[in-house]
């Protein structure tokens, strides 16, 4: 289609000379027609989900739900209200209680170890051995653990690295732990643009500084002014809490999902029990037929003795019925079940676990049961790692250079990577079946799918060190030890054949080694009688030729700058230099 027809649709002449330029009007087609089209009716595309529909069934349900960002939708307000009755309901609910307390048991356990990672040995047990000391010092395991309880319950820890001279160990470094109440805006303080809830952030986002208040605000013996804080560096606070939204600063207990369960389940129990309570409480009950007017016998609140093993009549009219218990019903262990199972949900912990009751699982179905719940702890181990225990471990190894002397005793003169070059070894998953699990571990180590390291860092140990125990135990060395352990690993015979043959192909390649080596001993023996005798002549090529040989490296500047100044060739040492030229390297001293 040519341009001037594709004017001809666009535009058309009209009526009329355009004032200016003396031409026919024109009209816009294209803006003509778009616009009938927009004054026509068209169908609404119709897209939704059910879930997205408002109606008369659901209005009330979903009445709370809102759209507040995470830090709103997380306010202080709302998080002290749930801290609080998350804090009763541990409390005062057991199973509550126990889903906590097994929760840290789970994950803290005997507590994390550190593994350095540097490429000294002696070094690394030194840093280890020392930071072990400090940890029992400070109490570092009893600390974790408790900030692992307030994570669940609180929904964050904080704990502040402080000095403390009374620590019984040469670093200093001491963890103070605080609840999450101490670290508020303090109520004299209007709302600060760079500032959520007690923590002040730069322009990237990164924390700055903690607001945290001297005084608890709970406290029934502080009688100062609310509101007093200190600024405390951001570099010298942990806090320990679970992210689940974008743009989250704050953490709510772990179990918030659950706390109506818990009551549910409290109040559920309270009235089964007043319903027995109410139908122990009497006895026996007497029916009659007469109206309430007409009783002839039957007093208000009368008593009757009644004589055991008597035999007796009741009075015309009177009917004797002992009334019948009907609580706990059939279904109340199932469903005291579901609401204990329900609590330990947030948390991926199986019901055998949160009820401390085996009874209904298998080993197979109890070990299906914990995958997830261990996969959960591996998850909170990590954030641990990251936001707890680098940055302790870090601060203390900054110490540690200072007062020890290591590494030059700078902080600031030593690498990066060498802080960074450890791992911490957690307690290990428990088991049920030992046997099998050993039979799992010998499978998998003779089929090459696990190595020792990694087996002993599944248990929190590290292989090296404990090397060195078996290896003193036994009377052996490290080195005879690895051999044991690998002929107890590798110990059939098709594997031991293959042991045998690698054995015999690095003697194969020792003994080819050696030959060469000997071979080139001959000739450099030879060479140097050669030299001695004066029928050979040293020049560049011959050393550039042995040093090859003998994977020596490249000659120096130095060396090369000697043979540049002999012209490039050695006299033998029998024959005498002329006069003026350099004395050959390889002349003997004068005896004496």
């Amino acid at each position: 289609m040519t341009q001037a027809e594709l004017d001809n649709i666009a535009f058309a002449p009209t009526k009329g000379m355009h004032p200016l330029t003396g031409e026919p009007r024109q009209v816009n087609r294209v803006a003509k027609h778009l616009h009938e089209l927009a004054q026509k009716p068209h169908p609404r595309v119709k897209a939704t989900y059910d879930a997205a529909q408002t109606t008369s069934e659901n209005r009330n349900y979903w009445a709370n739900a809102d759209c507040f960002d995470a830090d709103s939708a997380n306010s202080q307000p709302v998080r002290e209200t749930l801290v609080a009755r998350s804090r009763y309901e541990v409390a005062n609910n057991g199973y509550s209680d126990g889903i906590a307390q097994a929760y840290c048991n789970s994950l803290i356990g005997r507590g994390p170890v550190l593994r350095m990672q540097t490429g000294s040995e002696p070094f690394n047990r030194m840093i280890e051995q020392e930071f072990y000391r400090w940890t029992k010092a400070c109490g570092l395991r009893r600390k974790l653990w408790c900030m692992a309880h307030a994570k669940h319950t609180d929904g964050e820890a904080f704990a502040v690295m402080r000095k403390n001279p009374r620590l019984k160990h040469r670093v200093k470094i001491d963890l103070v732990l605080y609840e999450t109440d101490h670290f508020r805006t303090p109520s004299v303080v209007g709302y600060d643009e760079g500032e959520i809830d007690g923590i002040r952030f730069d322009e990237f986002g990164n924390p700055e500084t903690y607001n945290r208040l001297l005084r608890h605000p709970g406290s029934s013996t502080y009688y100062g002014v609310y509101g007093e804080a200190e600024q405390v560096p951001a570099d010298s606070v942990l806090h320990w809490f679970k992210l689940r939204r974008p743009g989250q600063h704050r953490g709510v207990p772990e179990c918030a999902s659950t706390l109506n369960a818990g009551a549910a389940g409290r109040r559920y129990r309270e009235a089964v029990i007043a319903a027995a309570e109410l139908v122990a409480d009497f006895t026996m009950f007497i029916k009659t037929t007469f109206a309430a007017d007409d009783s002839p016998v039957a007093n208000p609140f009368e008593e009757t003795e009644i004589r055991k093993r008597m035999l007796t009549a009741l009075p015309e009219g009177y009917d004797a019925f002992q009334p019948k218990a009907e609580q706990p019903t059939s279904t109340y262990t199932e469903f005291n079940k579901s609401l204990i199972a329900e609590q330990a949900r947030p948390k991926c912990m199986p019901y055998n676990v949160a009820a401390a009751d085996s009874s209904g699982h298998s080993y197979a179905s109890g070990r299906l049961d914990h995958h997830p719940y261990h996969q959960s702890l591996d998850v909170d181990r990590e954030d641990g790692n990251d936001l707890v225990l680098d940055k302790l471990f870090a601060r203390w190894f900054e110490y540690a250079i200072f007062i020890y002397g290591w590494l030059g005793g700078d902080p600031e003169a030593v690498n990066l990577d060498a802080a960074g070059a450890h791992s911490w070894d957690w307690p290990k998953h428990p088991v049920a079946d030992l046997q099998a699990e050993a039979s799992s571990n010998q499978t998998r180590l003779s089929s090459g799918a696990l190595t020792l390291t990694k087996l002993y860092a599944n248990d929190g140990e590290d292989f090296e060190d404990e090397l060195i125990v078996m290896a003193s135990n036994y009377g052996v060395t490290p080195d005879e030890m690895r051999k044991i352990l690998a002929n107890a690993i590798f110990n059939n015979q098709s594997q031991q054949a293959s042991m045998a043959q690698v054995e015999l192909s690095a003697e194969s390649a020792r003994s080819v080694t050696n030959s060469i080596y000997e071979e080139l001993k001959m000739k450099l023996d030879a060479y140097g009688v050669g030299v001695r005798a004066g029928s050979i002549t040293p020049q560049p090529d011959d050393e550039n030729e042995i040093r090859k040989a003998a994977g020596l490296p490249a000659m120096s500047e130095e060396a090369r700058a000697a043979w540049e100044k002999d012209g490039g060739i050695r006299r033998p040492i029998t024959l005498t230099p002329p006069d003026g030229a350099p004395q050959s390297p390889f002349k003997e001293p004068a005896q004496a």
